[in-house]
């Protein structure tokens, strides 16, 4: 291991050579020889005392002595890479006690409100730190983009990926946009059903995504996002809304449910209910089972869902804490290299 003294040492020889370098630069600036002569010219005072030669000659101590700091900045930033620069950062093994399933519902009736719905579950997800989270989509079935997980950016990435895949119009998609919806959410579609937006199925498969077994240190909670316009013309749903917020309350989650709705695209594809009654039962069901229920557009929605998971939050998980030390030579490698590229720049303009 390296000397923690060396710096210190680098910087007093650092020191020592730059008050030799200047005394010296003095002795040369007097006249006075190698052999400890002294040399006159003869009528040379006027011409020292001349503006022009007095500003070269103040120019030229300048530069002595910015070239004298740099020499010792590149010393003393060499001393400090050599002492191997390093981060010390305490990790703690502790994670925050709650588990979150994003319930997102993807079919075509919502699309135009969905890439609201995930900007706010990225703003959701900023106020997180250590809590699990799931992504799970939705139509005709369920199908899970990510599991339980407390790996922000891989659930930002697929964020943003199911972001780009429902950013187009489903009336008049081009092929290469129906391609990238079907290559993203190609599992909540399945031939066995003829209906679409099945909320109640939706919403029961999003509680089967947490542990089987509960843990009384871990609290529970689902974000459902949906217009709630359920097509089931044949009756192959299984849960009704109803049915999954019982299977919900039973195993001890808390819902909070996001309302969006394109009443352009909701009206075009024979929806079983209207504006007014789809909300109007999520609403119910939501708040009947002692969930929380908001608006997609509300500006306070994801601040109150916050508040309310913080609240509901379970104890801390206990765990060891330990020191976590990281080499971090990037910034003093710049610096050194940023040093002696001026120190050259300035004695290649010196000896011009």
């Amino acid at each position: 291991m390296v000397n923690p003294l060396m710096p210190w040492a680098i910087l007093i020889l650092a020191i020592t050579v730059g008050l030799l370098a200047l005394r010296l630069g003095r002795t040369e600036a007097t006249g006075q020889a190698r052999a400890g002569e002294l040399r006159r010219v003869a009528n040379s005072a006027p011409f020292l005392r001349s503006p022009l030669v007095q500003r070269r000659i103040v120019r030229r101590r300048l530069l002595n002595v910015a070239l004298l700091v740099l020499t010792i900045g590149g010393l003393i930033t060499s001393g400090v890479l050599v002492g191997r620069p390093v981060e010390v950062s305490v990790r703690s093994e502790k994670l925050a006690s709650r588990d979150i399933v994003l319930c997102l519902d993807v079919s075509t009736s919502v699309l135009t409100v969905d890439v609201e719905v995930l900007k706010a579950f990225h703003k959701l997800l900023d106020s997180f730190n250590g809590e699990r989270v799931a992504l799970v989509a939705w139509n005709q079935t369920a199908q899970t983009i990510v599991p339980l997980t407390d790996d922000y950016d891989l659930l930002r990435e697929q964020f943003d990926e199911a972001t780009k895949a429902l950013d187009f119009n489903p009336v008049w998609p081009s092929q290469e946009e129906e391609r990238l919806y079907l290559d993203t959410f190609g599992g909540t579609l399945t031939k066995s059903v003829q209906g679409s937006s099945l909320a109640g199925d939706g919403l029961a498969s999003c509680a089967l995504v947490f542990d089987e077994k509960r843990a009384e240190d871990r609290s529970r909670s689902i974000v459902l996002a949906t217009d709630n316009v359920v097509q089931d013309f044949y009756g192959d749903q299984i849960y009704t809304l109803n049915e999954a917020g019982d299977m919900v309350s039973e195993r001890g989650i808390q819902l909070f449910a996001l309302f969006g709705y394109d009443p352009e695209l909701a009206s075009g594809f024979g929806a079983d209910s209207t504006e007014k009654e789809a909300r109007q039962e999520l609403k119910n069901v939501t708040e009947v089972h002692g969930g929380l229920f908001y608006e997609v557009a509300d500006p306070e929605a994801t601040g109150g869902i916050v508040r309310r998971l913080e609240q509901d939050q379970a104890q801390i998980l206990d765990g060891d804490s330990r020191a976590v030390v990281t080499d971090v030579p990037e910034r003093t490698v710049y610096t050194l290299l940023l040093l002696v590229v001026v120190l050259l720049a300035l004695m290649a303009w010196r000896r011009a």
